[in-house]
C-alpha cells in the first residue's frame, strides 16, 4: 500500500481503485484490524479529498470505492474513519 501512495499522482483514479481493491481483498486476513492500516487508508483518503476531490464527483466507482473503504475501517471501530466519513460531503463543495 505504500508503494501505491507514491504514484498517486502518475493515476490517482486507477491508483485509488487499488487501493480499494487491496483494502477489499485482506479483510479475510484482518487487515481492517491493523492500526498502521488504519492509519495509512485515513492519510490517503484525507490525501484524496484534499488534491483529488474531483474523481469521488466525476467518477461513480471512485465514490463507491471510498464509501466502501470506509465503511470497513468504521466497521472495524477506528473512530479516525468515522470521523473521515463525517468528511466526505466536501466532495460535492
Amino acid at each position: 500500500m505504500e508503494t501505491l501512495e507514491y504514484i498517486v499522482p502518475v493515476d490517482p483514479v486507477g491508483v485509488f481503485l487499488r487501493i480499494g481493491l487491496t483494502v477489499f481483498a485482506d479483510q479475510k486476513g484482518g487487515y481492517q484490524y491493523e492500526s498502521l492500516a488504519a492509519d495509512l487508508v485515513v492519510k490517503l483518503v484525507e490525501r484524496y479529498l484534499a488534491e483529488f476531490r474531483g474523481i469521488f464527483r466525476d467518477n461513480p466507482d471512485c465514490r463507491h470505492t471510498l464509501l466502501e473503504l470506509l465503511d470497513v475501517f468504521v466497521k472495524a471501530g477506528w473512530p479516525s474513519a468515522r470521523r473521515l466519513t463525517y468528511q466526505t460531503d466536501e466532495i460535492f463543495r
